[in-house]
Parts: C-alpha cells; structure tokens; sequence
C-alpha cells in the first residue's frame, strides 16, 4: 500500500488525505476558505528529514508565493496528515510581498528537534538560513553568505549538514564567481570560504577552445560522525563527478567520474567507512553509481533506460543500496532496489502525474519513504518503498 499526499499548505490546520495502490481519482480534499494557502503550487527545491520522534519533515519553495514552506506530517496506517506554515518571504499582513527565498531549499534536524533549512534569497543573491529549536516557535532567519562577487549572485544548490558538536555547515555554488563556498556556523553567525576554486579546461585538441573554469553546481554535503566532511559536486568546466574531503580544515579535491558528461544530480550515502555517489551521466542519459573510498571508487551504470538518472536519491542500510531518480521520458519517480547483489528497477508512480522531481529519501520507524514534486499536481507527493 502506498502512502500519498497532495500538500495543501496549512499553518495551524491539519489535513488528511490518501491513496492506495491502484486508486485512478486524483486526490483532492476539494477547497478550504480556512486555509491561506490552498491552490498554492508547493514542493519544489524539496528537502526532507526525519523528526526526532520520527515523522517526515519538509521544507520546499512555494512558488506560487516565491516563498520558503515546511511541514510535519504524522504517519498512521494507509494515511498522512500534515501540520503547515510558512517560514519565510511570505506576504506580510499588509499583503506586501518581501521578495523571492525558497529555492534550493536544504534542511537538517539535530537530535534535539533544532531545526536549520539553507535557501537562496534569490532577491538579493544570497544564502540565507532558518532555524528554531524543537518543533513550534518563531523561526530565526538570517544571511549565510553573499558569496565573493562583486555583486552577490550565491546560494545555488544549498547543501546543509550538521558536523560532530551539532554545528551546521552548509556548501552552496556561487555563480558570481563560479566555484564552491562552504559557511560555518561559529555559535553566533555563519563565516564563509572558497572551499574548491575550479580549472580551466583546456583540451589537448588545439582546435577546440578551453572552458572556464565553472565549479560547484548540483553539491551535496554529508558529514560523517568522526567530523569528515565530503562534498559531491559538478565540474562543468570539466564535466565531471568531483569530490572534495575535508578535516574541517583544508579541501582536497578528487575526479570520481569523468568519462564523459557526468555528475549532475549528486547525493551521497556513508555506510562505515564506504562512500556511495548517485549521479546522472549527462551525456547517456543514466544512472550512475560510485562506491568507495576517496582515490579508490569503483563506478557503474545502473539504468540505462531512456533518459533517466536525474534528481537521485540515495539510502544505504546495512549494505543494502536504495536510490528514487526521475525518468523523464515517462514523467515517473523510479527505484532502483538491490536484489541478489544486483539491482532491479521499476517505477514507484506517476501513471497519474508528472512525478520525480526533486526526490527525496528517508527511513522512518524501520520503513523507507520517498518524496518529491508532483509537477501536474503542483504539490508533493509521499510514498513508502
């Protein structure tokens, strides 16, 4: 049985709809004069987390109010409810519209229920953060990093994760500049760095002109709890899987895949001391998979079907690889489970939809779910494994 639900945005309602397999309705809850948010189209730039107590949480960017949205949903049986609100760049009570913050939302919840969700102020080209402790209150929102332009142009693919003491640390690509900058929070404020500067490419062909360097798209940050840090990127320049260690101090900076247009789409999963990287091969269209060390990883292609590989999401359980992508020939949120020391690859949903973007992937009381945008829906859509 799968669990759905289409995200009507409520800040003190609640909501409960669902959707077994084999149902051919869409589900609509119908309109709600109580609710501020209804018909809004919500889900995008999707990050999802388990509370402490084990509930999926959401933060995603609310496009219909060029805002940044979150949500606790409770679990029971074949249903999901779901508490909403708003978080910020929402029109105040005058109905003034504070600008465009939301996207690239990336959030992390500490054991103690301390929240912290990374998004770009898109309005003024900046990162910025949100953060409260346990799960009510006011959220506390601040600038991250303007980045190391002349004119702040940063904040893309925000990547948050919380090292040993319970400190976040967030990547982010800064166009500006075009590399990769890491900021650390110091107990009071963020300070940022450049964390990987990039190359030019210059081909041995003399013919073809040398690219730019242009480094630090699609990043994904994961911290490990001896305090490594690695940071999954795109190489552009290069078009290449890249990834970059660090001790907390300097970065060292690695190729993991650059055979061909590969890399975007990154994320990564840390099983003792093994490193997974799901990735798309651009150039192909597939999914890939890296499994590894640092300077030691072994690389392979997964699903070679027809245009598929972006939006990956990766779980990895006592060995055990789970990955959701998007296959955007059919519009359809897919799965790749292991099976026999192989994998097997079906389609998770979306006959009803334009399902699969911006997948999302959690374990929650021994069951694994999924989440992404429903783009016909303009809402999200949540599933079990």
């Amino acid at each position: 049985m799968r669990l759905v639900a289409v995200v009507f945005a409520l800040p003190v309602l609640l909501l409960a709809c669902n959707k077994t397999k084999g149902t051919t309705d869409p589900v609509d809850t119908g309109p709600d004069e109580t609710d501020p948010y209804a018909g809004h189209d919500m889900g995008s730039w999707l990050s999802m987390e388990a509370t402490p107590d084990g509930k999926p949480a959401l933060a995603y960017y609310d496009r219909t109010s060029d805002a940044l949205g979150y949500a606790v949903g409770t679990i029971s049986g074949a249903t999901v409810t779901w508490a909403r609100e708003g978080v910020d760049s929402y029109p105040d009570s005058n109905g003034l519209n504070p600008g465009d913050a939301g996207k690239y939302a990336s959030m992390v919840i500490a054991s103690d229920g301390t929240t912290w969700i990374a998004y770009q102020d898109t309005s003024n080209g900046t990162l910025k953060y949100a953060t409260r402790a346990g799960s009510g209150g006011a959220w506390t929102i601040g600038t991250a990093d303007a980045g190391g332009g002349a004119h702040s142009d940063a904040g893309y693919w925000a990547s948050i994760a919380l090292d040993p003491s319970g400190k976040p640390v967030i990547a982010h690509y800064d166009a500006g500049k075009k590399n990769l900058r890491v900021t650390r929070w110091n107990g009071t404020a963020f300070s940022g760095e450049v964390a990987v500067e990039g190359t030019d490419y210059v081909p041995a062909d003399t013919a073809t002109a040398a690219v730019s360097a242009q480094t630090g798209e699609y990043a994904k940050l994961l911290i490990g709890g001896d305090g490594k840090e690695y940071l999954a990127f795109y190489d552009r320049a290069q078009t290449a899987l890249m990834l970059a260690t660090s001790n907390g101090g300097t970065w060292s900076t690695e190729v993991v895949d650059d055979s061909g247009d590969v890399g975007q789409w990154p994320d990564l999963a840390l099983d003792g001391s093994t490193l997974s990287i799901s990735y798309q091969d651009v150039g192909n269209q597939d999914l890939r998979l890296a499994v590894g060390t640092p300077g030691n990883f072994r690389v392979e292609t997964l699903d070679s079907g027809n245009l598929v590989g972006a939006d990956s999401a990766i779980l990895v359980q006592g060995g055990q690889t789970h990955i959701v992508y998007f296959d955007g020939h059919n519009n359809d949120i897919m799965q790749a489970k292991p099976s026999s020391g192989s994998f097997t690859y079906s389609k998770l949903e979306g006959d009803e939809g334009a399902l699969g973007y911006f997948n999302e992937i959690v374990s929650l009381g021994g069951t694994n779910y999924a989440a992404c945008y429903d783009y016909t829906a303009r809402a999200v859509w949540f599933g079990a494994l």
